[in-house]
């Protein structure tokens, strides 16, 4: 998968345990009562300005894709290259924070 790509899961259940794939954003497309309708993959390089360049490219397909899909109850979590959740992405990209992992 190159940089430009994104994928589409549909109601796919996710992984609990161990790592997931590695430098990726994964926004989970819900509408506005919370239900999930699916979940959208962008390779990310790493960096504060790529992980908020895959959520754009995430997002906009979220919107292409799901014309119920609501901003604000959508989710934005970012892996390294482990591929653990590390950081989260709010809705309007102005903030990547770090996730508290015990």
């Amino acid at each position: 998968m190159n940089t430009s790509t994104i994928q589409i899961e549909r109601n796919r259940p996710a992984r609990r345990t161990g790592a997931g794939a590695p430098n990726v954003v994964i926004r989970e497309a819900c509408d506005r009562d919370g239900i999930v309708l699916g979940h959208l993959v962008a390779n990310h390089d790493g960096t504060p300005e790529g992980i908020v360049a895959a959520a754009r490219r995430a997002t906009q397909r979220m919107f292409d894709s799901f014309a119920d899909a609501s901003n604000v109850n959508s989710r934005i979590i970012a892996t390294d290259a482990a591929g653990k959740p590390r950081w989260s992405v709010s809705p309007n990209f102005a903030v990547i924070e770090e996730l508290a992992v015990a």
